[in-house]
C-alpha cells in the first residue's frame, strides 16, 4: 500500500478511496464517477488535488510506479496466508449478485424499473458547453452520424444520469414503470431474456385532456367528466342469427345452441362495467391488501378469492385489462374464450352479473333481434370454458388464513392457479398481444 494524499475531510477521503478502487478494478469511470472526481479535486487544496488526479489516472491505466525499496515479495511459507483452494476467492459483490446469474439463481427479489425521460434542448451550444465543463466527453467523430455531429444525445444522456439539468434545456417528461420479476411467471433478467423488454407508458395525459378538457390530469386531478363513450358494437351483425328451425331433431345443425346478439350485449356491458370498477379500485387501493374489514368497500377485488387479496396494484391493473380483453373478443364478433386464469375468473363474474344489465339495456337492447337462446348464461358457462378449476380457489381451504395461501412450496393451491401465475397463457388458446395497452 502507498499513501496518495492527506485529507482532513473523512467524507471526501472515503469517496476518493472508492473512486480509486473502482478505477483500479474496472479500468474506467462512469460519467457520474467523473463528476464526483471533479468535485473531490475541487474541494482539495492544490497539492492533494494534483496527487489525487495523478493517482486516479494511474489506477485507471493499471500502472503504479514504485521505488525499488518499496517492493515486497511474499514469503513462500507465509503464516498469515490462508490455505489455497481450488477456486479463487471472489469479491463480495460477485458472490452476492454475480453479473452472469439468471433470475432463478438470485436468492432475493429482483425489481425492474424502466424510466422514460424527455428533454427539450432550446440552446445546443449551452448544453454542450455545460456538459463538457462537468466532465462529459463526446464520442469520437468517426462514430457520430450526420444527424448529430456534436453528440448532443450523449450530452443530454450525461445530464439524465446525473442531475437531469443543464443550461440550455428543459425537462419535459419523467415517468417510471416498475415491478417484481418472477420466475414462476416466466420473467427473466434482461441480459438473459429471450423476449425484448417492452414497457407501455400509455397515452399522454395532455392528449386525453385535449379530447376532454374536463378530464382528470396532473394539473386538474379533481375533474370527473368522462371522455365520450365509444359507440356500442353492432351485435346484431357481429352475431347474426341463423335461420329459424323448429324440427327439434337431435342432430340438426340449425337447432343447436346459439350465442345471440342480446346475450352478447348484456355480457359486454357486464365486462365493461367490471373493467371500470377494477381500474378504479386498483388506483384507490394501490398495493394495500383487501381485508375482511373492508366489507366489500373494494367492490371488485373483494369478489376475487381471498388468496388474491395481497396482490400488487400492477397485478390488479392486469386483471382489469383481462376484462377488456374478453370484451374485445365480443367487439370483434368472437366468443369470449379465456386465454389465462385471470380471464376465466372475470368471465365467471361477468356471466353472473350479465342478467342484471337487462334493466339498463334501454331501447338499443330492445331493438336487437329475439331468439329462443337469449340470456342462456348457463350454456355460455358450458361452452366458453375448458374447465372450471379456477373456482376451486373459492374453497375455504384456500383462504387467507389457510397454510400456504401465500404461494409458498407448502401451498395447497395447484401451481397453475396460484395468483402470480394467473396471466400465464394457456397453450391451446391464441396468445394476447404482449404490446396491448391498459385502458388507463
Amino acid at each position: 500500500m502507498q499513501a496518495v494524499f492527506t485529507c482532513r475531510d473523512a467524507h471526501v477521503a472515503q469517496h476518493a478511496a472508492r473512486l480509486l478502487s473502482s478505477a483500479a478494478l474496472n479500468g474506467a469511470l462512469t460519467e457520474r464517477q467523473k463528476i464526483t472526481a471533479h468535485k473531490i479535486a475541487t474541494a482539495l487544496p492544490d497539492a492533494p488535488a494534483s496527487s489525487f488526479r495523478q493517482a486516479l489516472e494511474r489506477a485507471r491505466a493499471g500502472v503504479w510506479p514504485s521505488a525499488a525499496q518499496t517492493l515486497f515479495a511474499w514469503p513462500a511459507d507465509d503464516p498469515l496466508e490462508e490455505p489455497a483452494e481450488d477456486e479463487p476467492e471472489l469479491p463480495v459483490s460477485a458472490t452476492r449478485s454475480p453479473k452472469d446469474a439468471r433470475l432463478a439463481d438470485l436468492p432475493g427479489p429482483v425489481v425492474r424499473v424502466v424510466q422514460l425521460r424527455e428533454f427539450h434542448v432550446y440552446d445546443q451550444t449551452k448544453v454542450l458547453a455545460a456538459a463538457t465543463a462537468g466532465g462529459w466527453e463526446p464520442m469520437p467523430d468517426e462514430e457520430l452520424g450526420e444527424d448529430d455531429p456534436h453528440d448532443l444525445v450523449g450530452a443530454v444522456m450525461f445530464a439524465a444520469e446525473t442531475t437531469g439539468e443543464l443550461p440550455g434545456m428543459d425537462w419535459l417528461t419523467d415517468a417510471q414503470e416498475g415491478g417484481l420479476l418472477l420466475s414462476a411467471r416466466g420473467d427473466e433478467v434482461a441480459d438473459w431474456s429471450t423476449e425484448p423488454v417492452r414497457i407501455n407508458f400509455g397515452t399522454g395525459w395532455r392528449l386525453q385532456q385535449a379530447a376532454n378538457p374536463y378530464a382528470a390530469s396532473p394539473r386538474n386531478p379533481g375533474a370527473t367528466a368522462a371522455v365520450p363513450e365509444e359507440p356500442q358494437p353492432d351485435f346484431a351483425s357481429l352475431f347474426a342469427l341463423p335461420a329459424a328451425c323448429d324440427c327439434e331433431e337431435e342432430d340438426c345443425q340449425k337447432c343447436r345452441w346459439t350465442f345471440t346478439p342480446r346475450t352478447a350485449d348484456l355480457l359486454f356491458s357486464a365486462l365493461d362495467e367490471l373493467a371500470e370498477a377494477a381500474y378504479d379500485d386498483a388506483a384507490e387501493l394501490g398495493d394495500r391488501p383487501v381485508t375482511e374489514d373492508d366489507d366489500g368497500a373494494w367492490g371488485f377485488f373483494a369478489r376475487l378469492p381471498q388468496v388474491t387479496w395481497r396482490q400488487s396494484m400492477q397485478w390488479r391493473r392486469n386483471v382489469a385489462r383481462a376484462c377488456d380483453d374478453l370484451a374485445g373478443d365480443l367487439k370483434r364478433g368472437s366468443w369470449p374464450r379465456p386465454s389465462c386464469a385471470a380471464e376465466e375468473i372475470v368471465l365467471h363474474l361477468a356471466l353472473g352479473d350479465a342478467p342484471a344489465h337487462l334493466e339498463d339495456g334501454g331501447s338499443a337492447h330492445a331493438a336487437l333481434p329475439k331468439h329462443r337462446d337469449d340470456y342462456d348464461f348457463d350454456a355460455c358457462s358450458d361452452f366458453f370454458f375448458q374447465d372450471h378449476d379456477v373456482l376451486w380457489l373459492y374453497d375455504s381451504k384456500y383462504g387467507e388464513g389457510s397454510g400456504g395461501a401465500d404461494g409458498t412450496e407448502s401451498s395447497p393451491i395447484p401451481p397453475a392457479l396460484q395468483p402470480d401465475n394467473w396471466f400465464e397463457d394457456f397453450l391451446n388458446v391464441p396468445r394476447r398481444s404482449p404490446e396491448r395497452a391498459h385502458r388507463r
